[in-house]
């Protein structure tokens, strides 16, 4: 089969060595592994600076470069020297908008350049939702990044990003996308939602606590609002059975999942004095069996220590008043912290 060329998107141009970088996607049979051709146009040289592209394209696919391509680049190219020929030509910032032209090989209305910003914007929307629907959601991605920086504003698209990085799990990318949603809207319960989802994956659990609580204070029952409080509560030692117990109450079928799928039962920081017991105790420790014990580990969220096979007191008694309180399990775990050796010198008060 002949190999198809989908689309020619530029990466940008460095002002310091002259070079615009590009990549073109295709498909070809006689070359499953092939999907890029990556290259780099060197501009301010003598000779015709396509001959990289000309090249690439007829050693890997035995092709030509599409009229469109051919003129727009040339068209691009004049606008960047024009550009370096400016008194702040070295300046990076002023190729951003090279960043944001795709071509499309045979239909111009589908390539961005000599179209307005706000068309070209609209293309790029069309480009992301096509590479989606075909399961390509890192270039979805990054074409949505592409379109935002000609549209800063695009509500649709900043939401439509933070859904896609949210099921690539980019933690910290979603948390700057959601970041300028709040700029957008502060209030935006799905933004706020998605801040403390990811603060509490990044070990920031008391600004998550603050955004869910705003959530709470404009919606008093709003069930992951309050799954997110309670997780942050509990990974800062506090009590999470308030808010466990609300959203159980709003939600029970997606608490329950929660609890048993997702919670994180660990603590963060050490506790003053705390014990730590090693997995062979806790069979008889809770009066099961070891293989309890590791179905518990695998598949119930006991929280253990990798490095050591132990587990926290503190982590313990917080999994087993959760697992007894909401009845996760097919019986209720009996758990009574044993009595210390030794008692711990406290501190005099005054």
């Amino acid at each position: 089969m002949r190999a198809h060329l989908q689309y020619l998107l530029l990466d940008g141009f460095d002002p310091d060595t002259g070079e615009l970088a590009l990549r073109v996607r295709v498909e070809s049979e006689s070359a499953p592994g092939l999907r890029y051709l990556r290259l780099k146009l060197h501009l301010g040289r003598t000779g015709d600076p396509l001959q990289p592209l000309r090249r690439e394209l007829q050693t890997h696919v035995q092709m030509p470069i599409p009229t469109l391509w051919d003129r727009g680049l040339k068209i691009v190219i004049r606008a960047v020297e024009d550009e370096l020929s400016a008194p702040e030509g070295r300046d990076p910032a002023r190729y951003t908008w090279v960043r944001t032209q795709i071509l499309h090989p045979t239909d111009e209305r589908r390539g961005t350049l000599t179209h307005p910003i706000a068309r070209q914007a609209e293309i790029l929307w069309d480009w992301a939702l096509r590479a989606e629907q075909e399961g390509d959601a890192g270039h979805a991605i990054e074409v949505l990044e592409r379109l935002l920086l000609l549209a800063p504003a695009h509500r649709s698209a900043l939401e439509h990003l933070a859904s896609l990085l949210r099921s690539e799990s980019m933690v910290e990318e979603l948390l700057e996308v959601s970041d300028r949603l709040l700029a957008l809207d502060p209030r935006d319960p799905e933004a706020l939602l998605r801040r403390g989802e990811c603060l509490l994956a990044l070990g920031r659990h008391a600004e998550a606590g603050e955004a869910f609580g705003r959530i709470l204070k404009a919606n008093p029952v709003h069930p992951l609002a309050h799954l997110g409080a309670a997780q942050a509560r509990s990974l800062a030692g506090q009590d999470p059975f308030p808010h466990l117990d609300a959203a159980l109450e709003l939600d029970r079928e997606a608490t329950l999942s929660v609890l048993r799928e997702t919670f994180d039962y660990r603590i963060a920081g050490p506790i003053p004095y705390e014990n730590a017991y090693p997995l062979d105790l806790l069979p008889a420790l809770l009066g099961v069996t070891p293989a309890e014990i590791q179905a518990f580990r695998d598949q119930r969220g006991l929280p253990v220590n990798g490095h050591e096979d132990t587990v926290r007191e503190p982590e313990l008694s917080r999994w087993v008043n959760v697992q007894n309180r909401y009845q996760l399990l097919p019986m209720a775990l009996h758990w009574l912290a044993p009595t210390p050796r030794q008692i711990p010198q406290l501190p005099p008060t005054l």
